[in-house]
């Protein structure tokens, strides 16, 4: 297992090679933006469940780019699969019941985050290709946001606010999870244009995103968010202007909130109650069978296995989950999910109110008991190493290169705050265009990171 540490391409020195011009753009940057459009179209347009084959066409149009690191995406996967694979012969030996299906579903629900520890951050940007990037995120925060107040005006209901994602839920009365797919894509974005927030159009993208988010009232993201960048505004001693900013914003944005929502309050500390204090919540019952399955040695090793529990992709074959049934060849359910997760979703229908905070699955427990706890503390120790490079480059001595670092920062512990409430990992409509924003800023944090020498000697013919 020890060759399994996933943080690869994190903490490895960059090349030389990588360090080109900062004024010149590069045909890799090039075909990153493009496809950074490209599925910035997909996952816009408003179909169920299309946003789960993103990840799989960015990964494709890498292949066709002869880029390496999808190898290691793909080596990735073949791990995890034939650790998985294991897991499932062994209870299958013993006589209990696995789910094949989700086992092959889940090489989809969790690509995002193969891509995450697969995929290299060091991609040569150039000035005018990230204020590009820039300036699309910009304006498709903008144009999304104005969808999401029309939204809210025709029905009065936040749930409703959800852009293109949703686009006319609130007319056919299908409201579902896609307010909070829309939301938390609206923060990454926010966070990505506060690393030049001094553009016109970047400050007109933000306050109009904040306003949409307050609107849509996901409660959870918007205090997750808020705490992110109160934290890490605590330690951005050197640059005390977008600390103060920050909270400024936050600020900005809970007192919208409350405006609209007067009862946010309220509403909170009954959650809290009805979630943690309640003897009755379901998200109590999965943590209690979670520490069941997990004391047996097979599963402290290998976990119970991908799409076996709590995963996405264990719901969606279960047909206990979708409003369509699928096909027998395509369902099935595992001992673990017909032990606690039925129960649990009974007791989510009949309690939980349709909140994602009630909820009896959420990707800190999923990927701790599907994939084990080695492959889970291997998950964390590579975003441990995110998080000391981003710290590392919040010290530096260059503004943007700072600003990297800080919103990386933030974004990352959003991310992880959140991934306490839901499934977000498996979310590529909610995760995906914020991750390849994250990849774009890592790339040109790369690039500032290298000395001016270093820099001109690379660039030099």
């Amino acid at each position: 297992m020890a060759s399994i540490s996933l943080p690869i391409s994190v903490d490895a020195p960059i090349p030389q090679s990588v360090a080109q011009s900062k004024t010149t753009d590069s045909s890799e940057g090039r075909r990153f933006y493009y496809v950074f459009l490209i599925c910035l179209a997909l996952i816009s347009v408003p179909i169920k469940n299309l946003a789960y084959v993103v990840p799989a066409v960015f990964l494709f149009l890498e292949l066709l780019a002869a880029e390496r690191s999808v190898w290691r995406v793909a080596f990735l996967m073949a791990v995890f699969t034939v650790v998985s694979s294991l897991s499932l012969m062994a209870d299958a030996f013993l006589g209990q019941a696995v789910n094949v299906p989700g086992l092959f579903l889940a090489l989809l629900t969790y690509l995002p985050l193969f891509l995450f520890f697969g995929m290299r951050w060091d991609r040569k940007l150039g000035d005018r290709l990230f204020e590009k990037l820039m300036t699309a995120t910009a304006w498709f925060v903008i144009v999304q946001s104005a969808i999401g107040v029309v939204q809210f005006a025709l029905s009065r209901n936040g749930d409703a606010v959800a852009g293109t994602f949703g686009l006319l839920d609130f007319y056919l009365n299908t409201i579902s999870i896609a307010q909070v797919y829309f939301t938390f894509t609206i923060f990454g974005m926010i966070l990505f244009l506060m690393i030049d927030a001094k553009r016109p159009i970047a400050k007109i993208a933000i306050v109009s995103g904040l306003m949409a988010c307050a609107i849509a009232h996901s409660g959870h993201q918007t205090i997750f968010f808020v705490a992110s960048l109160a934290m890490f505004s605590m330690v951005q001693f050197k640059r005390m202007g977008t600390a103060v900013r920050a909270v400024a914003m936050g600020f900005f944005l809970v007192f919208l909130m409350v405006q609209i929502y007067p009862e946010t309050w309220t509403h909170t500390r009954e959650w809290y109650r009805k979630v943690v204090n309640d003897p009755r919540s379901a998200k109590r019952m999965v943590l209690l069978d979670s520490a069941r399955f997990l004391a047996h040695p097979k599963n402290a090793v290998l976990g119970v296995g991908m799409g076996q529990y709590s995963s996405r992709a264990a719901l969606i074959t279960s047909n206990e989950y979708l409003r369509r049934q699928l096909p027998d060849v395509a369902s099935a359910k595992s001992a673990y999910f017909s032990d606690s997760m039925i129960s649990a979703l009974h007791v989510f229908g009949e309690l939980g109110e349709g909140s994602a905070i009630s909820k009896p699955y959420f990707s800190a427990l999923t990927i701790l008991v599907e994939l084990g706890p080695l492959l889970a503390l291997a998950c964390l120790i590579g975003i441990l190493f995110h998080f000391r490079r981003n710290l590392e480059w919040m010290q530096s001595k260059n503004p943007q290169l700072a600003r990297i670092g800080w919103v990386s920062c933030v974004g990352l512990l959003f991310f992880l705050l959140c991934c306490g409430i839901e499934n977000y990992a498996e979310f590529p409509q909610a995760i995906f265009l914020p991750f390849l924003l994250y990849l774009a800023a890592q790339s040109r944090a790369a690039q500032l990171a290298i000395p001016p020498r270093d820099n001109a000697r690379s660039s030099s013919p």
